[in-house]
């Protein structure tokens, strides 16, 4: 672990080093540099939001027995949609509203626990 008088020498730096870099831009390299930093912040806002949904309707599936095939998600407009890889439930999701639908959603997988004991049963043999 770095010491802390050691890190804070280095963030100390690193405030340094960006203040310079600040300071050397014109004014229309300043204004631009800020617009895009808005930009990369919006941006990165809207994907953290829409990676969370996407977890969040993994996590509801997989506490529900479902497998879903990662690769296999299709997007039409803002929905998403998928398929239980086990027992074939739908599931889908609007990335603007966070809306989810499906069989898959409201039912643990009934195919599950089939799987689970012809698993055992072929590990015994």
């Amino acid at each position: 672990m770095t010491p802390k008088n050691n890190r804070d020498g280095v963030l100390e730096r690193i405030a340094d080093e960006l203040t310079d870099s600040v300071i050397s831009l014109s004014d229309e390299a300043f204004l631009v540099e800020g617009t895009n930093a808005e930009e990369a912040e919006c941006t990165r806002m809207v994907l953290c939001k829409a990676f969370r949904k996407v977890e969040s309707v993994n996590r509801r599936l997989s506490n529900l027995g479902h497998r879903i095939d990662p690769n296999e998600w299709h997007r039409r407009g803002a929905s998403y949609s998928n398929m239980c890889v086990t027992c074939g439930s739908f599931v889908s999701f609007n990335t603007k509203t966070g809306e989810m639908r499906g069989d898959a959603l409201h039912a643990p997988c009934r195919e599950r626990d089939q799987y689970t004991i012809r698993r055992r049963q072929m590990s015994r043999g």
